[in-house]
This record gives C-alpha cells, sequence and structure tokens, in this order.
C-alpha cells in the first residue's frame, strides 16, 4: 500500500483533478482500469492520490498526537503522585469530551474562514492528533508505571542520573512496543474520520482527488454505474484493514507474552 502510494505519480498515468467530458462515465477497461467519473476524470489515479493525501494526514496526526501525549504520560507515571492526579485529570477531562465534535467544529471554522489546500490540511491534523494525545499519555503512564520499578531504574537512581533522563532514555524505549501497535491501530480510525468528514462535505474542497468526497459525489450513481463508489470504498476498507492486520502483527511480535506454539 504505502509503496504504490509512493509511487503515485509514476502508476496512476492521468491527472486526477484534469476533466474529460469525452470519457465521463466510463466502464473499467483497459485504458482507465477503474473507469471513469461524471467529470472524465480516471478514477484509478484519483484512489492513488486520494490516498497519498489521506494517509499523509493519517500518520501526521497520529504523530502528532504521540508528541503531545507520550510526555505527559512519561511524566505522570514516573513521579506519580499529586503531579500524576493533576495531569491525569486532565487527561481524563480531554477523554469525556467527544472527539467528533472537536473536527467538527475546527474542520466548519475552516471552512468559514476560507481555508483551503495546506491549511485545512494542517488544522484536520491538529483536531485528529488532539483527540489521539489522551490515548497516548495513558498508554505511556500504563508502560512507566510497569517500568519503573525495575532493577534497571534502580540502578539508574543510585548511579545519579537524572529524573528525566531515566524516564525519556531508560524507561522510554522498553514502552515503545505498545505505542507502536496502539498507532497503527489509530492509523486506521484517522483514515475513517477523514473519509467520513469528506463524505459529508466537511473535508477537501473538490476537485481535490479525496475517498471520502469521491465516494459523495458517486451517490447518484450507484444504481447505474456502482463502480464509481465502489473502488473509493474498497480504498478505505482495504486501508483500515491493512492497518488494523498490521497492528496486531506486530503485537504478536513486540509481546513478550505471546508463546508460540
Amino acid at each position: 500500500l504505502i509503496i504504490v502510494l509512493v509511487f503515485a505519480p509514476v502508476i496512476s498515468g492521468y491527472d486526477p483533478v484534469k476533466p474529460d467530458y469525452n470519457a465521463f462515465i466510463q466502464e473499467p477497461s483497459a485504458e482507465h482500469l477503474f473507469g471513469t467519473d461524471r467529470f472524465g476524470r480516471d478514477i484509478f489515479a484519483r484512489v492513488l492520490w486520494g490516498g497519498r493525501r489521506l494517509v499523509s494526514i493519517a500518520f501526521a496526526a497520529v504523530f502528532f498526537g504521540l508528541i503531545l501525549g507520550i510526555p505527559a504520560g512519561f511524566i505522570a507515571g514516573y513521579y506519580g503522585g499529586y503531579t500524576d492526579a493533576m495531569i491525569m485529570r486532565v487527561v481524563d477531562g480531554l477523554l469525556a469530551f467527544p472527539g467528533i465534535l472537536l473536527y467538527l467544529l475546527l474542520v466548519t471554522l475552516a471552512r468559514e474562514w476560507h481555508l483551503e489546500g495546506i491549511l485545512n490540511d494542517l488544522i484536520l491534523i491538529f483536531a485528529l492528533g488532539f483527540a489521539f494525545s489522551p490515548e497516548a499519555a495513558r498508554l505511556s503512564r500504563g508502560a512507566v508505571l510497569t517500568e519503573k520499578h525495575k532493577e534497571y531504574v534502580e540502578a539508574s537512581h543510585t548511579t545519579g542520573e537524572a529524573d528525566l533522563y531515566i524516564a525519556f532514555r531508560q524507561i522510554g524505549p522498553n514502552c515503545v512496543s505498545p505505542l507502536i501497535v496502539e498507532s497503527t491501530v489509530r492509523l486506521g480510525y484517522a483514515i475513517l474520520i477523514i473519509a467520513a468528514l469528506s463524505f459529508l462535505g466537511l473535508g477537501t474542497p473538490p476537485p481535490t482527488p479525496d475517498w471520502g468526497g469521491d465516494l459523495s459525489s458517486a451517490r447518484d450513481y450507484m444504481e447505474t454505474n456502482p463502480y464509481v463508489a465502489i473502488f473509493p470504498g474498497l480504498a478505505i476498507c482495504y486501508t483500515v484493514l491493512a492497518f488494523n492486520l498490521f497492528g496486531d502483527g506486530l503485537r504478536d511480535i513486540l509481546d513478550p507474552r505471546v508463546v508460540e506454539r
């Protein structure tokens, strides 16, 4: 999936935005593998280019959520006591706030302020990353609580290492596995959210390739030319399934409690 999206400019062969009114609503063929849409645009090219944008936003959003959540979780888990209680109450408050409302609020404001292109994508990255950060904080805190009483941490204390150094350089590498697994699952969730917002008309405005937006515009052709909606829908299903299976595989590989039979 990643390789195909990276080499989309070479593989697609068509401009995903430029219309061709002599080829609108064509069935899949050797010339157009997935057919064409109502403007004659090649659906295969739009699926590839739309996937590049969508997966890039999902990766950036999850990474941003990790940057926000991991330091808070590490500090709360390592110091404990009042520091832990204060940080985790803030995290609990963020968890109680429905993430979809934040998405809708920020995306709607972006549309009202006529923010397009990279600015609209940055707002979406911020909204998704901010919503993921509480989960990252709780997960990293739990991992630190498991590790901080082990012998190598006590040895670091004995040698006089600084607390933050111990938390991030000694304990941190041993907490990476659950964070990686959770991040892959969150990638699939972020892709669904981005596609859903575009389907509702709150994503990137046309003619920018977008799986959710293409699904929305294909509703009028579901009975006569269903392939217009089938291929963007399959792309969403395949990508989400791929990241979920990848996360399950990483969990089996990185979890030391998994015993091979």
